[in-house]
């Protein structure tokens, strides 16, 4: 989970238009969310990925749902509330159902920054505080039934194979430096740090895997020696940082 910024509503969502389906669902209890371009507002906002798990939601196997933070239930009003609608993948919003955030708090990523409450340790969710605690429970982050740590355990091995494999091309460079080397090693170093950026895939696992691990430690120290370290990849380096889950 990362710390999520709530951009402007959609245009089409006016005020008029909110309180017409606020009313409609008070009347029917029925669905008034599931309208395209509002799911797609509601994507972008966290680069298509769950809120909450960070799952890509344009994978087949995933399903993206309009999640009420208050559950629309008891909070009626809040139904079709921008400031209250974020996208989830079945499982979290399924997980949550009508959990009352008001009486038992969990981390709204629009508004907390989850690294105050959760950290990682062994591919798992651990909590700092209550509300970490209650966020894990509710949303059920560390699932073993859909294999959510197995998952975050093979990004994460892979994530630190690749980065050995860099060391030993850095190796390689040091030892016979030519221009080849270099922009492999540059190009291939680039793209493992793109893996921990806000906009990827379990972006907050990789990140935090990333800045903990020794090899990576090496290889960074080795490519500033040899001015291999580039600006991008030194910009990547401090943004991938500032989502890390530390204890």
């Amino acid at each position: 989970m990362i710390k999520l910024i709530r951009k402007h509503p959609p245009v089409k969502l006016t005020s008029a238009f909110v309180a017409q389906k606020t009313n409609q669902y008070k009347a029917s209890r029925k669905s008034v969310w599931n309208i395209d371009w509002l799911k797609e507002s509601l994507m972008d906002l966290s680069n298509g990925k769950c809120a909450y798990c960070e799952c890509l939601l344009t994978k087949e196997s995933n399903y993206m749902e309009v999640e009420h933070f208050h559950d629309k239930n008891q909070y009626p009003d809040k139904v079709m509330d921008w400031n209250n609608l974020l996208p989830s993948c079945k499982h979290c919003n399924g997980h949550k159902l009508t959990h009352d955030v008001v009486a038992v708090p969990i981390v709204n990523p629009f508004i907390d920054n989850p690294s105050n409450h959760l950290y990682f340790q062994y591919f798992r969710y651990k909590a700092k505080d209550t509300k970490g605690e209650n966020t894990i429970s509710v949303l059920d982050l560390n699932d073993c039934e859909r294999k959510l740590v197995d998952t975050r355990f093979e990004i994460g091995n892979a994530l630190q194979e690749a980065l050995e494999e860099q060391l030993t091309k850095l190796d390689s460079y040091q030892n016979q430096p030519t221009v080849s080397k270099k922009n492999k090693l540059i190009g291939a170093v680039t793209n493992i740090i793109r893996q921990c950026l806000p906009e990827s895939e379990y972006s907050a696992l990789c990140a935090t895997v990333l800045h903990s691990c020794e090899e990576y430690k090496k290889l960074k120290a080795g490519m500033q020696s040899c001015r291999l370290w580039t600006q991008k990849i030194a910009d990547y380096d401090v943004l991938s940082r500032s989502i890390c889950l530390f204890k």
